[in-house]
């Protein structure tokens, strides 16, 4: 049985449960609840093929048995006791079908399971000193007790109560029925058999466990690989300064958008946004001022370009570029000029700006529903003009590329 780790628990959490050990087959009760419950499921799937199994061998036993009862009286006597056991089987066996009966199998098992011992045990003192071989008899009772331990999936104190239990419902049974009990021969079949039994169970109950631990591991390193991974590449697709989408990223994601927009005919728009004379403040404050200019204006891009779809990317120095997918012209001079009240707002000093005292920015936007001719070098490159043009009007504002609205300059 195969049953994938967890990964509700910590790290921490399953060494401590490895240091600790499995020598009571019981883990504590943060993981057992959880290990019951996958226990249970896939116990309860293996038992449908496990079933099939118990109730062929079932079927093989009771003809041997058959055969060796001429008595017909005592051979209807044991039929009316052993077809129980095949009924139970069966039952438990139609049970493991039903998903929602999975929280049941140890209940259901447990209680199968020990009604099967508790017959096959009666059966022996019962039919047994009546007829002249009764050791078919002894072995279907161990084999009962054996596949109780080892074959049905119970865990280890399930199998334990089912193997026992069953033994002293059988002998107070037997006992109250004024019957004889061959303790020697009792002692060579169910008492040996239920000890390997015990034996058997424990150790695959045991085995499970620390394979379960294991799977544990092994799923909780899946997840730390697979965030890392995802960090990794997270990180290949920022800008390391401004924390927006790198140049990279910003090519692969606009690509996407122009196909996804010429696919279904939406509109899309960009913003090329250059900080006015930042070499200048540069100069004026030093790089490491500069570099905290840049992170400031970024955290203002990105917080205009916050919803689903829509991207901020620097797209080199001091120039980023701002993606909307379904904003058309009207709605993307709309966004500029938000913009540019947002940078202004800023008021960041920066006294060797030509435009004023504090640093603003420059703005070329570009809309478009693509069609099979267009090209998407085309339109950034009209986004480009159109933010040229904006500084040779005198720059802090935006103006809207020509192919859209020719000569329309806006200004705060």
């Amino acid at each position: 049985m195969k049953l994938a780790g967890s990964k509700q628990i910590s790290h921490e959490k399953v060494n401590e449960l490895i240091a600790h050990g499995l020598n009571y087959v019981y883990f504590r009760k943060e993981l057992e609840p959880i290990y019951r419950q996958q226990y249970r499921d896939e116990a309860a799937y293996e038992f449908r093929f496990r079933g099939s199994i118990i109730l062929v061998l079932y079927f093989v036993l009771s003809y041997g048995i058959f055969q060796t009862i001429s008595i017909d009286e005592k051979l209807i006597h044991w039929l009316s006791l052993y077809a129980w056991v095949g009924v139970i089987t069966i039952a438990v066996w139609l049970m493991s079908f039903s998903k929602p009966f999975n929280r049941f199998f140890d209940l259901y098992t447990t209680l199968g399971a020990t009604s099967a011992v508790a017959i096959s045990f009666v059966i022996i003192p019962v039919i047994g000193q009546d007829i002249d071989n009764d050791a078919l008899l002894h072995v279907a009772m161990m084999y009962a007790v054996v596949i109780n331990y080892s074959f049905v999936g119970m865990r280890f104190y399930s199998a334990l109560i089912a193997g026992w239990g069953g033994g002293l419902i059988g002998y107070l049974v037997t006992v109250s029925l004024n019957y004889n009990i061959d303790w020697t021969f009792l002692h060579r079949t169910y008492t040996f058999s239920s000890l390997l039994g015990m034996i058997i169970a424990y150790a695959i109950d045991r085995q499970h466990r620390e394979n379960y631990l294991q799977n544990c591991i092994i799923e909780l390193h899946k997840e730390e690989l697979t965030q890392q991974a995802q960090e990794l590449e997270r990180l290949t697709q920022l800008d390391a300064l401004t924390g927006l989408a790198n140049r990279r990223y910003l090519t692969e994601y606009l690509d996407t958008q122009w196909r996804h927009a010429l696919r279904h005919q939406a509109p899309l728009s960009i913003m090329m946004v250059d900080i006015d004379y930042f070499k200048n403040y540069n100069d004026h404050f030093g790089h490491i001022a500069g570099d905290a200019c840049l992170q400031l204006v970024a955290q203002q891009l990105q917080g205009i370009s916050s919803r689903s779809m829509e991207l901020a990317a620097r797209y080199g120095g001091e120039e980023f570029l701002l993606v909307y997918p379904y904003i058309d012209e009207v709605e993307i001079q709309k966004i500029a000029q938000e913009l540019i009240q947002r940078i202004n707002a800023l008021q960041l000093f920066h006294p060797a700006s030509q435009v004023s005292g504090h640093v603003t920015v420059s703005i070329g936007c570009a809309s478009i529903k693509p069609q099979e001719n267009d090209r998407l070098a085309d339109f950034i490159a009209q986004a480009d003009e159109a933010l040229y043009a904006a500084k040779a009007e005198g720059r802090n504002r935006f103006k809207i590329a020509p192919r859209q609205s020719k000569n329309n300059v806006y200004m705060i």
